[in-house]
């Protein structure tokens, strides 16, 4: 029965549907904030993963997925990043972060392997699910907007962003979120033939509008400036062919503008009450501070470059030395972040990936037929979260918080799978005689990934109010504010 289970259960969607009842998670017994909560199901998500991936790949053959090329250059990020570990300041917290790193990118692979096989029907329900998770969010929305509009003063704009401990976090999941939700869009309307109107059309143009209304209530520039460049690089890209899906993005974005004018301006001043949420005040707020105080991370950042080039201070470790600036246990730049903690090297070899990884999704559009509407809009969709991702990383912290993460992977596994399936090149299987060896490599693997991974959490995890009792006693933080990393209580 357990084997069954193993065998058939796909990842791919126990990830979306935890991504979807995260913002609502809720532990009776515990009193630990929601950065916390998502950090201990990520934790959870990723040992499924690793287990899932590892009896999957036992139990059959598996087709190479990677070329020569990137498991090169992959390698050596990995390698340059566990040397950095061995040499950093606390090389159980800086394990933990290069191990999480390579968990994440073994549950991409694993949501890739299961998108490649049926890529049509997982995709559509990936994407159904994740509109029904921003209905679920409206719904909630709703009640706490109504009762903003019933109690004496003006509400505070941070409790129309519930489940997260910064509204910030809430953005980076929707500059991922946003470009897939445009996808289903499209799909939804092309799929019309065998559904109602409402639901190939209204439910899902509905959804993605008040995606965009909740980020004009948010006001988050990187993501507004992420999602509308790789809206430009999609358009640039495909041209004509990129319109459908860059058409339901730009007028689900204004039907969201309208609909935060209506309901979070007109009717608060109708009331009595200032409009509500933070758009207001985003000119005032970028002419007085255009980097929201992220100059002092940044120069942080580029000393501990100078200080170590090679190797960095450590995965994790800028957490440790930027105490005294007093902002973030991040740099809010993956760039800088990577570079300053595992190393100019490492992030190099990053940088190559992902040029490699584009240039994989930009050769796709020649095994697409104009025609084929359905995946000209998914490779428009998949180019355009790639490249709003690393917009909206080089000024956020997108690649660390956990919620983030998990979107990440849902992006790079599907879009891998979805790739993977239009290329006859990946589907070769290793030689026979060398799938004992594979699959000796992968076990040995995951099994240091998780002892490095449990490590890194133990012993916080058993008592996470006493730790950031603890870390708030030591007087590291400023006005009792903790700075998010890999827990709430960040640095260390």
């Amino acid at each position: 029965m357990l084997t069954l289970l193993l065998r058939r259960t796909p990842i791919i969607l126990i990830v979306v549907l935890t991504l979807i009842v995260s913002p609502f998670l809720f532990f009776p017994w515990s009193d630990i904030g929601p950065h916390d909560k998502q950090r201990i199901v990520e934790v959870l998500v990723l040992s499924l993963g690793a287990v899932l991936a590892l009896f999957r790949f036992v139990q059959s053959k598996v087709p190479s997925m990677l070329s020569r090329k990137t498991i090169y250059w992959l390698g050596c990020f990995f390698f340059l990043g566990f040397l950095s570990s061995l040499q950093a300041y606390s090389i159980r917290h800086a394990l933990y972060e290069w191990s999480s790193f390579g968990l994440l990118l073994l549950l991409a692979w694993t949501i890739a392997l299961e998108l490649r096989e049926a890529p049509d029907a997982l995709l559509r329900k990936v994407l159904l699910i994740c509109g029904i998770g921003c209905v679920l969010y409206f719904y909630k929305e709703f009640f706490l907007y109504i009762l903003a509009l019933q109690i004496d003063g003006q509400p505070n704009p941070e409790v129309f962003i519930f489940g997260f401990d910064n509204l910030r976090f809430f953005n980076h999941i929707q500059t991922i979120s946003l470009p897939l939700l445009g996808l289903w869009a499209v799909h939804s309307a092309l799929n019309q033939r065998n559904e109602s109107r409402f639901t190939s059309q209204i439910f899902p143009f509905i959804a993605t509008s008040f995606w965009w209304m909740m980020l004009f209530v948010s006001a988050g520039r990187g993501t507004f400036i992420g999602v509308f460049a790789g809206i430009i690089g999609a358009w640039l890209f495909q041209r004509r062919l990129a319109m459908p899906w860059c058409r339901v993005m730009i007028i689900t974005c204004l039907a969201g503008l309208c609909a935060y004018a209506i309901f979070f301006v007109t009717l608060p001043i109708l009331v009595g009450l200032q409009p509500f949420g933070f758009l207001s005040e985003l000119g005032s707020r970028t002419l007085s501070d255009p980097t929201s105080s992220r100059l002092s991370l940044w120069w942080r950042a580029w000393e501990m470059i100078l200080a170590h080039p090679i190797f960095g201070a450590g995965p994790l470790h800028f957490a440790h030395y930027a105490t005294n600036v007093q902002f973030g246990a991040h740099p809010h730049n993956w760039i800088l972040q990577i570079a300053s903690e595992w190393g100019v090297p490492a992030v190099f070899c990053l940088i190559v990936v992902i040029v490699i990884a584009f240039r994989s999704l930009m050769r796709t559009a020649t095994k697409i037929k104009p025609g084929d509407e359905k995946n000209q809009a998914a490779l428009a969709a998949f180019l355009a979260t790639g490249i709003a991702i690393l917009v909206d990383g080089l000024v956020s912290g997108l690649i660390v918080m956990p919620t983030s993460q998990l979107w990440i992977v849902l992006y790079v596994g599907c879009a891998w799978g979805w790739v993977s399936s239009l290329s006859n090149e990946t589907k070769a299987l290793p030689p026979e005689g060398s799938q004992v060896l594979h699959k000796a490599a992968l076990a040995l693997t995951v099994l240091v990934l998780l002892i490095c991974f449990g490590c890194g959490l133990w012993p916080e995890i058993l008592s996470l109010p006493k730790y950031e009792a603890k870390a708030v006693d030591s007087g590291v933080y400023v006005r009792n504010v903790l700075r998010p990393r890999l827990w709430k209580a960040g640095y260390f």
